[in-house]
């Protein structure tokens, strides 16, 4: 939420929980209405389509529809560039792979500034990637067993784990990490 950070890579290994994160982020700025006027979440993915990522915003902003569909990427980026610049903005882009070029002419994405307030977040397994994608950013790590075991007890019946914890506790125990 820093003014000076504009586009924020997570990175870090397949399964880590870096979409988990991403999700989470969604879900708290949306009970936050008043921090941002739009918040839009887009799976990329390995198989990157341009046209999947612009349809998927332009929905969220309401620009969808027959003239839409008629439209060309260059004219989508526009739209989408036009919608987004009078908005403060929040972009998730999850699982990207490789460099995606957000600027207005290719998806149509405003490049987050101090001035205009909007963020963009993105996921990626490759710090490389941040790299390329001019961001700050932040790697997201395995927990250790203990925080691991605390977590899984949090998520599961205290009452089931209880009977089960003298098997798991002890080899946790054992491990050094």
């Amino acid at each position: 939420m820093e003014k000076e950070v504009g586009i924020l890579g997570l990175y870090g290994m397949g399964g880590i929980g870096k979409t988990t994160l991403l999700k989470q982020i969604n879900n708290k700025l949306l009970e936050k209405k008043d921090e941002f006027e739009v918040v839009i979440f887009v799976v990329v993915s390995q198989n990157l389509q341009v046209e999947k990522i612009q349809n998927e915003i332009g929905e969220r902003l309401g620009l969808c529809g027959q003239a839409w569909e008629k439209k060309t990427q260059n004219e989508k980026a526009s739209s989408i560039c036009g919608a987004l610049t009078r908005k403060r903005f929040v972009m998730l882009l999850d699982d990207i792979w490789r460099k995606v070029d957000l600027v207005e002419e290719i998806i149509g994405i405003p490049l987050p500034s101090p001035k205009n307030g909007s963020k963009v977040v993105f996921t990626t397994r490759s710090k490389n990637v941040c790299g390329r994608m001019g961001s700050h950013d932040l790697e997201v790590k395995q927990l250790d067993l203990l925080n691991a075991w605390e977590l899984f007890r949090q998520k599961v019946r205290e009452a089931s784990v209880s009977d089960t914890s003298k098997y798991f506790v002890p080899q946790i125990n054992k491990i050094v990490v």
